[in-house]
């Protein structure tokens, strides 16, 4: 009897335990869905909740009201203590600043590069000596992915805005966005013709350089092209005619199927704005990079081979010979030979 109530006790008592443990741990206080919990979870938005949008500024904005911006002091340029060593992640691309950066008062350009091999890319602009971060961005295959990217001009503020805390966090004096590039190899042209489609950023960009990645679609029953992908094109090469913006184009012989290739939306590039093309046999050297070598095969390590060129104001065409992959992809690797001079000249001009 004593056995079997001693036994019911601590029975009793093991319940009771249990009890009082199960509700000091589930009692708690749980985090809502609402709650960040991590860096995955606690994205930005990229638009904004209310219901009425807000009113577009002349110019999109670059910096964030939480972000402080310290001045330099009296004598000291604005980039003395900026840390640049390494690269920076930014809005799923890469923010790096070539050797040849430089702010005296905190001012910075920025180009944005859509599509192409990140360390091929970088080397390039080191070695054109762009005077400008570079931010680096590679998506996947194909234009449609670019586009998509950027159809919302959420996606292109972004990188502004976190283009700016990465400037401020890096130690840059007073940092404030002057001039916006944009650069793309093949595919990134989507991108790219999807942020001049808004207003707003039609006027803001300053240069767009595209190496053999300017094509154009059309509808396949009229042939008429696709008004979102050549008005946008056409309206900046009207503009860089008349010198008020830089466009500078390299493409290649390359037959595609479905859409223009780039010799033929040049061309209607061309004739639109009046200007023609002239045979050419310059050609422009190969640069020495690193990062080159194994891109193709080195019996087609060579320079690209010129046929015609075209220029009027800051519009600049170079159209070369070659239809297969390795020619294409000696547009990236030639870049910083071809096309890129025509920005560093560009942003050189006291303006």
């Amino acid at each position: 009897m004593h056995r079997a109530r001693t036994s019911i006790f601590f029975g009793g008592l093991t319940i009771l335990v249990g009890i009082v443990v199960f509700f000091a741990v589930w009692a708690k206080p749980r985090p809502s869905l609402a709650t960040p919990l991590g860096p995955s979870l606690d994205r930005p938005r990229l638009t904004a909740p209310s219901a009425e949008p807000a009113a577009e500024p002349a110019e999109p904005a670059v910096m964030p009201a939480s972000v402080k911006v310290e001045s330099a002091a009296p004598g000291e340029r604005a980039d003395a203590n900026l840390v640049r060593w390494y690269r920076a992640p930014l809005a799923g691309g890469l923010l790096m600043f070539p050797p040849s950066f430089s702010s005296e008062d905190g001012q910075y350009d920025l180009v944005l590069h859509l599509n192409g091999n990140t360390n091929l890319v970088e080397e390039s602009f080191n070695y054109a000596k762009l005077n400008a971060v570079l931010v680096i961005l590679n998506l996947g295959v194909g234009s449609g992915v670019y586009e998509d990217r950027f159809a919302d001009p959420a996606a292109f503020r972004l990188i502004l805005l976190r283009a700016q805390d990465v400037m401020v966090a890096r130690g840059l004096k007073n940092a404030r966005l002057r001039r916006i590039g944009l650069s793309g190899w093949s595919s990134g042209y989507g991108g790219i013709l999807k942020i001049l489609q808004h207003e707003e950023f039609f006027d803001r960009v300053d240069a767009v350089a595209l190496f053999d990645a300017i094509h154009c679609g059309y509808d396949p029953h009229s042939k008429r092209v696709r008004p979102d992908q050549f008005e946008p094109a056409l309206r900046l090469a009207k503009k860089a005619a008349e010198g008020r913006a830089l466009f500078t184009i390299t493409h290649s012989e390359i037959e595609t199927y479905g859409y223009h290739n780039g010799r033929k939306t040049t061309d209607m590039l061309l004739e639109a704005v009046g200007v023609p093309r002239v045979p050419t046999s310059v050609e422009q050297p190969l640069p020495e990079l690193r990062t080159m070598w194994g891109v193709v095969p080195n019996a087609y390590m060579r320079p690209l081979t010129p046929l015609s060129e075209a220029h009027r104001g800051e519009l600049h065409v170079r159209g070369y010979d070659g239809n297969g992959r390795n020619t294409h992809m000696l547009h990236l690797v030639q870049m910083s030979t071809t096309a890129l001079p025509d920005l560093i000249k560009y942003w050189a001009r006291e303006r």
